[in-house]
């Protein structure tokens, strides 16, 4: 049976294995090739450091995917590659939504890197709205000189119309 639970220290290696995968499933053919240096294994653990979101994670047997959460945001939302397909990117986006409801955010957003139509059609189905396209910075590690942008996405979900 699929647990949802605040991630635990236990949890981080997982965590780091699975974003990295999907990170590259999803968008190394959409941003600047010198970004990829900057996508190892040991960035992401870099990463995961310096997050200041909230991390869930999906369990059954093993992790199966994470979501996370920041002030009225969804930061990140990832389901492995064995687990795809199965509803849990459905559970883990209405748990996060159901999370910022709690918290009494009325407005929720979330972004996507242009171009990543699995999600950009997952997101439209689960009843968000593209509000806004821009260019933004994509995260390098501290001490990095400023990143390259990418084709950016605002998605927008009014959460009380969900409740």
């Amino acid at each position: 049976m699929l647990t949802i639970r605040l991630a635990e220290a236990a949890n981080q290696a997982g965590i780091v294995r699975l974003w990295h995968q999907g990170w590259h499933d999803a968008h190394a053919a959409l941003v600047p090739p010198e970004v990829l240096a900057f996508r190892t294994i040991d960035h992401f653990h870099t990463w995961l450091g310096e997050a200041r979101d909230t991390f869930y994670v999906a369990i059954d047997t093993e992790l199966r995917g994470f979501v996370t959460v920041k002030d009225a945001e969804i930061v990140k939302l990832y389901v492995g590659r064995n687990a795809r397909g199965q509803g849990i990117a459905q559970k883990l986006l209405s748990f996060a939504e159901r999370k910022l409801s709690e918290n009494g955010v009325r407005e929720a957003e979330l972004f996507c890197t242009a171009g990543n139509s699995r999600a950009e059609n997952f997101y439209l189905r689960e009843g968000w709205t593209l509000s806004r396209t821009f260019e933004d910075y994509l995260w390098m590690p501290e001490g990095s000189t400023t990143g390259p942008t990418v084709l950016t996405h605002r998605f927008q979900k009014n959460l009380l119309a969900t409740a």
